[in-house]
Formats: structure tokens, C-alpha cells, sequence
């Protein structure tokens, strides 16, 4: 992620690096860098109908399942919507961040695989501390 890092990789294509910090209470925040995927209108629509259809057909597949269907058949139905809304707000996603702990300093590397969003909570795989990445509230413009 950093010119330093002796197992730097390239960024996937479709992704871009962007700064962010990891902060812990009492220590000085440390600089970050993540990776994320950025996908326009057409791409998240498409992710969209892909989710909703998922949905709708486990609940078809789940109307097969005896007792079973009683449950799974009304959370897939409104499920797969609601997935599907999330989805299509859902302009960048994180794909990894690496920096250095704030309160041990060890190097860190996190894969992700959330939405963008301004705080997001990790563990230090060190020291054990949670720590938060912070981000800008919205993704930076291409």
C-alpha cells in the first residue's frame, strides 16, 4: 500500500487508494492508506437486480423446505429488496487498509469488504486494541 512495504501489491483494477487514519483513545492517530472500489450508477444498478434476484430465488428454492418455508420464505421476499436498496446506495466499497497500529506501532493489514463509511472498527492483530479507521464522511470524487 505504501512505496515501503516490502509486500506491496498493485491495487486490483476498478480500485483507487485514498488517505485515512487509525485512531485509539490517547495516542497520536497514524496514517492509513485504503483501497477502495468505486462503481458508478450503471454498475450499482446491476449489482441491484443481482441481489434482488438472489433474494427471490432462495425464496422460491426455500419454499420447498418443510417448517422451514414458514420463516425463510417472508425474509427472503422482503430481504432481497431490502438488500437490494443497500446495494445501489453503495457507491464505494472498502477493499483493504494497511498502516501502523496508533498505540503499539505494529504494521497492520486489513482485508474489507464494507461500504464507505466515516468510522469503521478493527482490531490491532498485535496488540489486541480496537482501533477505528477514519475516513472523509463521503468518498472523494474520480
Amino acid at each position: 500500500m505504501s512505496p515501503s512495504s516490502p509486500d506491496r501489491n498493485e491495487a486490483p483494477p476498478g480500485t483507487r487508494e485514498h488517505e485515512g487514519a487509525l485512531t485509539y483513545d490517547g495516542c497520536e492517530p497514524s496514517p492509513a492508506q485504503v483501497v477502495a472500489r468505486h462503481r458508478d450508477a450503471a454498475a450499482r444498478t446491476a449489482r441491484a437486480v443481482r441481489t434482488w434476484a438472489i433474494g427471490w430465488g432462495l425464496a422460491v428454492v426455500a419454499v420447498f423446505l418443510p417448517v422451514l418455508h414458514f420463516v425463510l420464505v417472508p425474509l427472503l421476499l422482503v430481504g432481497g429488496p431490502a438488500f437490494a436498496l443497500r446495494r445501489l446506495r453503495e457507491s464505494a466499497t472498502l477493499v483493504c487498509a494497511a498502516g501502523a497500529c496508533p498505540a503499539c506501532h505494529a504494521a497492520q493489514r486489513f482485508a474489507l469488504g464494507d461500504a464507505w463509511r466515516e468510522r469503521t472498527s478493527l482490531r490491532c492483530e498485535a496488540c489486541g486494541r480496537a482501533i477505528v479507521l477514519v475516513l472523509p464522511p463521503q468518498p472523494p470524487d474520480a
